[in-house]
């Protein structure tokens, strides 16, 4: 089951329901909140949520909500203790290359996460370059491509 969001003028005051969704509704798996205001502190609660055990999210997308470096240790953090998300979206957001090695370490460690999508973000040409070297190191692992 899946829940879109999609450009609805979500903002970050919303993401404490959200994210009791989340740990409370299991059949909830793709949640899609794209071009949303949700920024780094509302995506914070998110991904609190992502940490606990009931939740089931195994697609996450967040693209152009407005997130920047400040939220990239809480994203690792919580992905450390999530086994079920398979999926993530993070594209036109205001990452640099002050997010390449947590992502990079995220990527490479996080065994259950296939996807990562990371296009268009405000990588310079050698942080791209760091990240999509990571496509070679698993088999159908894929970093998406970042339209740079």
């Amino acid at each position: 089951m899946g829940l879109t969001k999609w450009d609805i003028g979500l903002r970050d005051s919303c993401t404490k329901d959200l994210s009791s969704a989340l740990s409370t509704k299991r059949s909830l798996t793709d949640l899609n909140l794209g071009i949303n205001e949700l920024g780094d502190s509302g995506v914070k609660l998110l991904f609190a949520a992502l940490k606990n055990p009931k939740c089931k999210i195994q697609k996450l997308h967040l693209d152009d909500v407005g997130l920047t470096d400040s939220c990239t240790e809480d994203l690792v953090s919580a992905l450390r203790t999530n086994r079920s998300l398979t999926g993530l979206s993070l594209g036109l957001n205001s990452f640099t290359d002050r997010s390449v090695p947590a992502l990079r370490s995220l990527i490479l460690t996080r065994r259950s996460l296939e996807r990562i999508g990371l296009r268009e973000n405000q990588f310079s040409s050698n942080g791209r370059r760091h990240l999509e070297s990571l496509r070679e190191s698993r088999p159908g692992r894929s970093v998406e491509h970042f339209n740079l």
